[in-house]
């Protein structure tokens, strides 16, 4: 882990509620509220307790996007200056006219990614914010790598996944067949997959929990 992508991995923890204490080479635990949450060993490796492996897959997916956005900012990048910027910032990916982009702001905010469209010689309005999952999916909408309307939204996805549960509870088993009502369930799954939960905060079982070996994830 480099030292770029270690500053922003222990900036996006502390941003999310979590005390990281890592060595210079990302190694170290990981708390939340004082309970520790995770641990990383010199392998990388995420070692968590079986009630801690959401907050696991939680780090582990932060990690993956800030090893991705830094590396590319840092070393893989060509610089460019739309405007709008103070500061030059680099061009990720061009695709079609479309254009990824990132700059880095102050040590305590971070990325900044922005993405336009070059339409006829002229610059459509740059759409701007710190999410990358966010930019990147308007990315390859610009690009045209997917139809923005195949695109749902988790407010979108979450309102779907609850009215599918309501079918399914008010007349699962009685007007869908079998095969129907399996169809659902597994579109809720996959939403599931996608709309990563809330963390909940303030957890009991670790507390009344026996002791279990760590499981790698």
């Amino acid at each position: 882990m480099t030292k770029e992508v270690l500053a922003e991995f222990k900036r996006r923890l502390n941003a999310a509620g979590y005390q990281p204490e890592l060595d210079q080479n990302g190694t170290g635990h990981i708390y939340r509220r004082g309970q520790e949450a995770a641990f990383i060993n010199d392998e990388g490796e995420i070692l968590y307790k079986p009630w801690n492996r959401q907050h696991a897959l939680y780090i582990r997916d932060m990690r993956d996007e800030v090893s991705e956005y830094v590396i590319l900012y840092h070393y893989g990048s060509t610089p460019t200056k739309p405007a709008g910027f103070k500061t030059a910032p680099r061009k990720f990916y061009e695709i079609g006219g479309a254009s990824l982009c990132a700059r880095q702001l102050d040590d305590d905010y971070g990325y900044e990614f922005v993405t336009w469209q070059e339409n006829g010689g002229s610059r459509e309005t740059g759409h701007y914010t710190t999410d990358y999952a966010a930019v990147k999916r308007d990315f390859a909408v610009r690009a045209g790598l997917i139809e923005r309307e195949r695109l749902f939204n988790e407010t979108e996805l979450t309102v779907i996944r609850s009215n599918l549960s309501d079918f399914l509870s008010i007349d699962g088993g009685e007007h869908i067949d079998g095969d129907k009502e399996q169809a659902i369930k597994k579109v809720i799954d996959k939403i599931d997959s996608v709309v990563v939960p809330e963390i909940k905060e303030g957890e009991q079982e670790a507390e009344d929990a026996e002791f279990e070996p760590e499981h790698e994830l």
